[in-house]
């Protein structure tokens, strides 16, 4: 099995009052662009981008290897009717949305409250500014669908033990050894 690049969209938070840990396993930039417009789609999720520091980030394999992570945060605009733009300068440091308050943070509350509450759901509007994202382009061959990744920095296993084993086999040893599914996870789920 030869190693596929691929890209994993990630947005989670880290374990504690809330939980996600978000993977979408692309073979194009447009897929991940796609990833991520589903992820803030829900009012929830831009809560957590918003109000309790989800990470949110595009890692680049080359060959099964993790070789950049490239933080979203500083292309990420929020906009809320009524409020001025939520941008970030990283994870966890949104800026911008009380821009001429008297007292920001009662607007991060209600700004906060309101996401968590669904009460912005038709007055939310996140952009990317994906022509600022500097992506490298896979090389290799790329995942598909149908196809197994190993995601983060450790070796990866060789896999020529493998080769005889039905599909049903070889799945059920992938999963075993790590590998993921190309497509959507939420590992908090």
């Amino acid at each position: 099995m030869v190693p596929k690049s691929f890209y994993d969209l990630r947005f989670g938070v880290s374990p504690g009052g809330a939980r996600k840990d978000a993977h979408h396993i692309c073979g194009s930039p447009d897929e991940a662009m796609a990833a991520l417009d589903s992820e803030v789609k829900d009012s929830i999720n831009v809560w957590l981008l918003f109000d309790y520091g989800a990470d949110v980030a595009l890692d680049v394999y080359q060959r099964g290897e993790r070789i950049r992570s490239i933080d979203l945060h500083p292309f990420i605009t929020i906009r809320v009717d009524g409020y001025p733009d939520i941008t970030f300068r990283g994870s966890g440091k949104p800026t911008g949305y009380a821009v001429g308050a008297d007292d920001p943070y009662k607007v991060q509350n209600e700004l906060a409250d309101g996401m968590f509450a669904r009460d912005f759901d038709d007055a939310i509007e996140v952009t990317v500014d994906w022509d600022s994202v500097l992506v490298p382009p896979l090389v290799g061959e790329i995942a598909k669908d149908g196809d197994y990744v190993m995601l983060g920095d450790g070796p990866l296993d060789d896999l020529a033990d493998l080769d005889d084993l039905d599909e049903d086999e070889l799945e059920d040893e992938l999963i075993d050894r790590g590998y993921v599914e190309y497509g959507f996870h939420d590992f908090d789920e």
